[in-house]
């Protein structure tokens, strides 16, 4: 049997604290137990000799930390300039450590690495990095630090960029992250591209995207910015600022990502003019910072896939001649719009229909399962002469803030996928016929408060 997980997003907390106080944004180590206690108790009336668990990308938030924003070190880089022993290899073993000391995602990556235990089988993990943690193929110290905080066995390997599950010794399950199919978020544009290999070659996943960098010098920096511009204390003392940077803070977990400035506009208490004015200083001086920076501001402008208006947009905004003393609110809005969107379902559907493994009538593989979108989702991509094929999105392990149909008004979700398949000669209890193969699919979305 395979389960599929994807975008735990586990994360340090204290960098970005204020006196000591933490956002923690990681789901409680609880949640993780109780989900594989309740897979391991439907084990108990079927066929099913071992367990293969694929963590299929964004585990580890290695990108959204702002202990990159203490120095000149940034995450953004080919994979294959980071040398062995270096100052960059050093940042990221410390990041990766800062997430792991984590009181919760301590707590989970103990969950993780006694699976075999609660399973009572044979229990194999395998990890695929995605964009937030594609830092983890970096060099052979980060990669067994990664295995060993997973217990997977020592080895300094790379990690595959893909998961190909067998049923019966051939392929069954194509799982990969999902930001193969969003140019913004993965090394080569391939929505140019007629067909897509299953196996793609390791140098497209090891260069730097602009998500990479909107991620860091955006969604991490504006707290810290908001911190530095008022200070812990200044913070703590004003509740409309507080509420503010809680609203900062959750930037990164609103969906669809085109409601994150309604989001912010809509802290409560606060007008958006009185919003506006706390926030402008603040991203002005992040505006500056990439502005000055000539190489950062050429990345910005010509990674990823933007054209047209949301490029004009950007380019507008970081030409410091036109705004000098103030920004426009809309302004800014523009560009965040243009920099946080993730694809729709629609689009992604039409990336995923190009998999090579589609078209060949002789692949065996039945089911591509990805994560990246945070939408779970069941997809039905064939249906001939008694053979379904399906794609899965694993969906999150995360906190979702979500918005009503006019985005003006926002709640939040506790957001969880199960993902289980079944290879042939293994019993699904929950679908008893026939099929050679099958799965096991919830979506899970939870409401209600939390001590």
């Amino acid at each position: 049997m395979l389960i599929v997980m994807s975008d735990l997003h586990l994360a340090e907390s204290k960098s970005l604290s204020l006196s000591g106080a933490q956002f923690n944004h990681n789901l409680p180590a609880r949640v993780y137990q109780e989900y594989f206690r309740a897979i391991a108790e439907s084990l108990d009336d079927g066929v099913v000799p071992e367990v293969d668990l694929a963590l299929a990308g964004d585990i580890f938030e290695l990108t959204r930390s702002a202990l990159w924003l203490e120095d000149s070190l940034r995450p953004y880089g080919h994979l294959d300039d980071i040398a062995q022993g270096s100052a960059q290899e050093a940042k990221i073993m410390a990041v990766l450590s800062a997430i792991a000391e984590d009181e919760r995602v301590a707590e989970t990556l103990q969950i993780i690495r006694g699976l075999e235990n609660v399973f009572q089988r044979p229990t194999r993990v395998h990890y695929i990095p995605g964009n937030h943690d594609r830092l983890a193929n970096a060099t052979p110290a980060v990669r067994s630090a990664v295995r060993t905080l997973l217990g997977m066995g020592e080895s300094a390997e790379p990690f595959e960029n893909q998961y190909l599950h067998p049923f019966d010794g051939q392929p069954g399950v194509l799982v990969r992250h999902g930001h193969e199919y969003d140019p913004n978020n993965f090394g080569v544009n391939l929505r140019t591209e007629s067909s897509l290999p299953v196996i793609m070659p390791a140098e497209w996943y090891k260069r730097p995207v602009l998500g990479d960098i909107t991620t860091l010098e955006l969604a991490a920096r504006l707290p810290k910015v908001f911190k530095d511009y008022y200070t812990d204390a200044g913070i703590l003392k004003q509740t409309p600022l507080l509420v503010l940077y809680q609203r900062i803070m959750e930037f990164d977990n609103v969906r669809p990502a085109n409601a994150l400035m309604n989001f912010l506009f809509s802290t409560p208490g606060l007008s958006r003019d009185e919003t506006w004015r706390y926030l402008e200083p603040v991203f002005k001086g992040i505006r500056d910072d990439i502005a000055r920076d000539v190489k950062l501001k050429q990345q910005f402008l010509t990674m990823g896939a933007l054209v047209d208006m949301p490029l004009f947009s950007l380019k507008v905004l970081l030409d410091k001649r036109i705004w000098k003393r103030s920004i426009p609110f809309w302004v800014f809005a523009r560009m965040i719009e243009s920099l946080s969107g993730k694809y729709k379902l629609g689009t992604l559907m039409d990336m995923i229909k190009k998999e090579d493994c589609l078209s060949a009538s002789e692949s065996s593989i039945n089911c591509i399962v990805s994560g990246h979108t945070h939408s779970p989702t069941v997809e039905l991509l064939q249906a001939s002469g008694g053979r379904q094929r399906y794609y899965l999105n694993s969906g999150t392990f995360r906190n979702v803030i979500t918005t009503a149909p006019d985005q003006q008004s926002f709640g939040r979700l506790r957001s969880r996928a199960r993902v289980l398949i079944y290879g042939p000669g293994e019993k699904n209890p929950e679908y008893t016929r026939e099929t050679g193969w099958s799965f096991d699919y919830s979506s899970n979305f939870g409401y209600g408060s939390e001590v």
